[in-house]
């Protein structure tokens, strides 16, 4: 048995398409394909762009030199 679907316009590319009623509710169902997601989130966060320039946020250059397990400074 399918599930019911509703046309819907992607929030990326603004096409329509069709996305089951549960996954609406849950949220999902927003974006046509998986491209369009990718898309939409890198131009929300750009973390891709800055991956690309080299920015890191992760990496905190105060300990950039230790090692995990050495107790020496």
């Amino acid at each position: 048995m399918a599930g019911k679907t509703v046309t819907v316009k992607c929030k990326a590319c603004q096409s329509p398409f069709e996305a089951r009623v549960a996954d609406r509710r849950r949220g999902w169902g927003r974006f046509c394909s998986k491209s369009c997601k990718a898309i939409h989130q890198e131009r929300r966060s750009g973390q891709y762009r800055d991956w690309l320039n080299g920015a890191d946020p992760d990496h905190n250059p105060e300990f950039s030199n230790a090692h995990q397990f050495d107790n020496c400074e």
